[in-house]
């Protein structure tokens, strides 16, 4: 069930007052009465256990987040959602600074969604930013509660997440979860934030609603979005200062960390030289299209990337980087044009742009070297199959190699090097990039 922002909490439990024990008071000179049936001792009746025992009819004795019951018999115990909430609202702290910060928490969170909460601190976290993953499960999590956007992004991109490693269908819960957060996203972003943490929850959630957008089966437009959302967020100049969480977010930072993966860049050189040939070939071959400047600038980029890949590794992963970081430097009007899906010249930009980014894939692994989380796989493939069937048919040609590309066996990406290197369960990923 979504969750419910706006129901005002009520308590559910009715009690009973004490009937008092009545009296074997025997007036005098009074014909003895029939003596009254004493009444049993009032009783409080519960309302609060939780749905299984209800079910079963037996008194639920109320601990959480589960109860004895439920432990003993093996069975997933669920409670009311207003049931959850009034025991945070009885054990809340009485420290006055603690209480006001949940009394900001927003909205109403169901046990399903405690669930994907502890999904995603467990494997769904991003692993970015590099070397620095961690702060998704020590710091975020520890303000996500008083930001609305924020805590319904991370149960999102749990939700897709946990729907692409499983059959437990939460692909609803995701979309769900994705309007509310996008909404509030956008209402938060029209006036400035008003301090460090917020700044770095507007940045953390449009993060996490990119990598949430890899996961949906139309998402180029929304993942191509967040991604221009997050370096628009990054902007300010003091984003990325040594108070902020994503301090090793900064350019700088982030191509050091991984320049120093690839070291001298020499055993990295892995790239399947065939699969750059052929880039290089359908590279040209869109050259010559009716293109705009700035999508003339977007070609410079994705074709220099193919060219260094060859034997530069750490000069090809900064040009790469660049492809990420060129949109938001567009103006409105220009992002939009390049999303238009009936813009067919940009349609095959993007495809050639999802497609390098697969056949670099022995590069762009060294961004997930010590992440601890699970990969999961990616729609991003499948975006080139829908670009194919959106362009006309005179420019379906120029889409042949992506459309290629994206039909080839993952082992083929691992490239011109021992396939042992890479963690065993990159064998079942799609694409291994934001």
């Amino acid at each position: 069930m979504p969750p419910s922002r706006n129901n005002s909490l009520q308590d559910s439990s009715s009690t009973s007052s004490d009937s008092p024990i009545a009296s074997d008071y025997r007036p005098v000179n009074k014909p003895s009465q029939p003596r009254k049936p004493i009444p049993r001792k009032g009783h409080t009746k519960s309302r609060r256990g939780c749905y299984n025992c209800k079910r079963r009819r037996i008194k639920c004795n109320e601990k959480h987040p589960e109860c004895s019951h439920c432990i003993k018999a093996g069975l997933q115990c669920d409670y009311p959602a207003n049931i959850i909430q009034l025991t945070q609202r009885s054990t809340s702290p009485t420290h006055p600074q603690e209480a006001v910060n949940l009394r900001s928490t927003p909205g109403t969170f169901t046990m399903a969604d405690m669930r994907l909460f502890h999904h995603f601190l467990i494997t769904a976290y991003p692993h970015l930013p590099v070397g620095a993953d961690k702060i998704w499960i020590n710091v975020i999590p520890s303000f996500a509660h008083n930001y609305e956007y924020l805590i319904h992004s991370i149960l999102a991109l749990a939700a897709s997440h946990l729907d692409a490693v499983s059959n437990t269908g939460a692909a609803e819960q995701a979309i769900q979860h994705r309007i509310l957060a996008v909404k509030s996203l956008n209402e938060a972003l029209s006036i400035p934030p008003k301090s460090r943490s917020e700044q770095d929850a507007r940045m953390a959630a449009a993060l996490a609603l990119a990598f949430q957008s890899s996961h949906l089966q139309d998402g180029l437009t929304e993942f191509l979005t967040m991604v221009r959302g997050c370096n628009l967020i990054a902007s300010g100049d003091t984003t990325f200062g040594s108070e902020s969480v994503f301090n090793a977010f900064s350019e700088d930072s982030h191509l050091r960390h991984v320049k120093n993966r690839i070291g001298g860049g020499k055993q990295y050189s892995c790239v399947n030289h065939e699969d750059l040939d052929l880039a290089a070939l359908s590279l040209r071959s869109i050259k010559h299209l009716n293109m705009s400047s700035f999508e003339k600038s977007y070609w410079e980029a994705l074709d220099t990337t193919v060219q260094q890949a060859y034997d530069r590794p750490i000069e090809a992963y900064t040009s790469f980087v660049t492809l990420y970081n060129i949109p938001s430097r567009w103006t409105h009007d220009e992002f939009q044009a390049f999303t238009d899906p009936n813009n067919g010249v940009a349609q095959i930009l993007q495809a050639h742009f999802i497609a390098v980014q697969a056949i670099l894939t022995p590069i762009l692994y060294l961004e997930r070297v010590g992440f601890e989380g699970i990969d999961a796989p990616t729609a991003a493939m499948g975006w080139i199959e829908g670009i194919y069937r959106n362009v006309p048919h005179h420019l379906r040609q120029h889409v042949e190699w992506p459309r290629e590309v994206s039909r080839y066996p993952f082992m083929r990406f691992l490239g011109q090097r021992d396939p042992t290197y890479f963690d065993e369960q990159t064998e079942d990923l799609g694409l291994l990039s934001l």
